[in-house]
């Protein structure tokens, strides 16, 4: 068992070295708050350092690539996922509850090293523990009043979700308090096929409303820059841009002014739980569902503005969403128990191309209607935030219950909480 730990070891050891080798990094060590956190350097000669702070899921292989061609053009870059660093679990809820300590203490540690003008930079959730170490930065730098020059010149984000907790499906986000409390300069990048698009005018509210100065950019036809499984011609385009458009981006942001922190931070507003579910809840959302009328993936067109008389269930998904194609066979097997019933199963494909989703269903068998939302509206309509995403519309044509994530739907459970709902002879 020894001999066998030391050899997976040397292995891991010998494939972060040919990393390093390949694109000339470093691996660094940093003390914050009594933590060695594990930074991994792409050092350059600039006057500039982009603090990039992963949330953590997924790969890095486009972020490492990106961070080395921009520091070959004098942008130094640390990249560092917290999580990892502090032994936490890489979710979500994990970057949610992070306080912000430890990426002022990084700003700091940052500047100290190298003398330079930091710039943070992360996506989705990791919105949340980069603004809240901004904040906590600003009330660190300006208790001094003999302080120099502001060395944080502010901030990159790629599709911030800002949101205290998944809300329950129909519900809408109920916004961190740090969204309202930030007022540095912040670059915003908004995919334009992320689920959370048609969620931008009420993140800009919340972003101005502590005065921050926000440049956007929307990124149609993206769902995620950094994402590996989007290939689409739109997304490799920008990939490449951003090795110009980052350096200058940055300069602009450190034009501005970087002020000191709002006086208050305002308290958050109730909410519901969120997160995701593992069976059938009742619907808290507005009870009367949004009209379809979309192309199914044979071009043809759909319509359904009356859903009584039946049980209707309505599946948002997408092909790159793994727990969307993982509960595909369940749908398959609820249709064919539910074969000759009042019922009716319909899904709802989430900003995918046609011919995307046709070259899917040849690899994937999918026994039931699909539905093209190609702009993502549709799913704004309903108040889809994540995926899959499932109503269950029940005979009286109201929502009787809502599922934000993947389940078995053709177990005993679920089938037997259904067909209590399908009509009276």
């Amino acid at each position: 068992m020894r001999l066998r730990y030391c050899m997976l070891l040397f292995g891991s050891l010998l494939l972060n070295t040919q990393l390093h080798a390949e694109l000339n990094t470093n691996s660094i060590s940093v003390n914050v708050l009594e933590h060695e956190l594990d930074v991994l350097q792409f050092p350059a000669d600039g006057t500039h350092l982009l603090l990039w702070v992963t949330p953590g899921y997924g790969t890095h292989e486009r972020a490492y690539q990106l961070a080395q061609k921009l520091s070959a053009r004098g942008l130094e870059v640390w990249h560092i996922d917290l999580a990892e660093s502090l032994f936490l679990p890489k979710s979500t809820s994990t970057l949610r509850a992070m306080d912000g300590r430890y990426v002022a203490g990084l700003v700091s540690a940052a500047h100290s090293r190298t003398g330079k003008t930091v710039v943070l930079m992360t996506r989705a959730s990791g919105a949340l523990p980069v603004l809240r170490g901004a904040r906590i930065w600003q009330q660190q730098f300006y208790a001094n009043k003999n302080h120099p020059d502001p060395y944080l010149a502010g901030a990159v984000l790629f599709a911030p979700e800002l949101y205290s907790s998944t809300p329950e499906l129909g519900l809408p986000p109920v916004y961190d308090p740090i969204a309202r409390a930030t007022n540095i300069p912040i670059m915003l990048y908004q995919a334009g096929k992320r689920g959370n698009r048609w969620q931008l005018d009420a993140t800009m509210e919340q972003l101005e409303t502590g005065g921050a100065k926000i440049m956007l950019k929307v990124l149609p036809g993206v769902t995620g820059v950094f994402y590996n499984e989007d290939n689409a011609p739109e997304t490799h385009k920008v990939l490449k841009s951003l090795v110009s458009e980052l350096p200058r981006v940055i300069r602009v942001l450190d034009g501005m002014t970087m002020p000191p922190p709002v006086a208050v931070l305002a308290d958050a507003s109730p909410g519901e739980p969120g997160g995701l579910d593992i069976t059938l809840k009742p619907f808290k959302g507005k009870p009367q569902p949004a009209a379809l009328d979309l192309k199914n993936s044979l071009g043809e067109q759909f319509k359904r503005d009356d859903y009584r008389g039946k049980v209707t269930l309505i599946n948002f998904w997408a092909s790159w969403c793994t727990p969307c194609v993982e509960e595909i066979p369940s749908l398959n097997h609820l249709r064919e128990k539910m074969q000759g019933r009042a019922f009716e199963l319909i899904s709802v494909n989430y900003a995918e191309d046609e011919q995307r989703i046709r070259d899917f269903m040849q690899m994937v068998k999918v026994d039931f209607p699909v539905l093209l939302d190609s702009d993502g509206r549709v799913a704004a309509a309903w108040n889809v935030l994540v995926f899959p995403a499932t109503f269950v519309i029940g005979a009286e044509g109201k929502i009787e219950y809502g599922v934000n994530g993947a389940i078995y739907w053709d177990s005993p459970e679920v089938v037997t909480q259904l067909e209590a709902l399908l009509p009276s002879d």
